[in-house]
């Protein structure tokens, strides 16, 4: 995967269970985006899953320097089915980087913000938690700045979730929620 990505960066727990941030410098743009997930499959600081794969793309396609990928969900599992039976699937660090980097966004009017998590994001109420948490992160934004860029998605599920970009086509369209 050679000339994919200038750098990469991996916060994961010291267990191994948990990756509470995947981040890529992408080019040299200033534009940044943060990209919210379901739960980390296997990509680290020396592999990459075909979600990010396919992240990076569309991400390329939109010419954003810089990517930061978290999840509602911070245990790291091939299979979504392993948060329904792990005693703490959220893991204890997840809502702090989730809110740093929420803050991040609304002080940053060249960040963006994607949501792509999927059906599966209503175990534990978290979509409607965390989407209670972006909009208030918005609002903070649009006090910030004049006119900024709302949550993005490609399209959403039946069930009215953004849907997971392994589902989309390389070329899909990000649109504001």
């Amino acid at each position: 995967m050679k000339n994919f990505f200038i750098e990469r960066n991996c916060l994961i727990s010291t267990n191994k269970e948990y990756r509470w941030s995947l981040s890529f410098k992408i080019d040299n743009s200033k534009k940044e985006i943060i990209f919210i997930g379901l739960n980390p499959s296997l990509s680290d600081s020396t592999y990459i899953d075909n979600t990010t794969r396919k992240i990076i793309k569309i991400c390329k396609n939109y010419n954003y320097g810089n990517l930061k990928i978290i999840n509602l969900f911070a245990l790291i599992s091939k299979t979504p089915d392993k948060l329904l039976i792990h005693k703490n699937p959220i893991g204890y660090l997840n809502n702090k980087f989730i809110n740093k980097s929420l803050k991040y966004w609304s002080e940053n009017i060249n960040c963006h913000l994607w949501l792509g998590w999927g059906n599966k994001g209503i175990f534990l109420n978290r979509n409607y938690k965390i989407s209670k948490k972006i909009m208030n992160s918005y609002s903070i934004k649009k006090d910030n700045f004049v006119n900024p860029l709302g949550p993005l998605f490609i399209k959403k599920t039946k069930k009215q979730n953004p849907i997971h970009p392994l589902y989309c086509s390389n070329n899909s369209l990000l649109k504001a929620a």
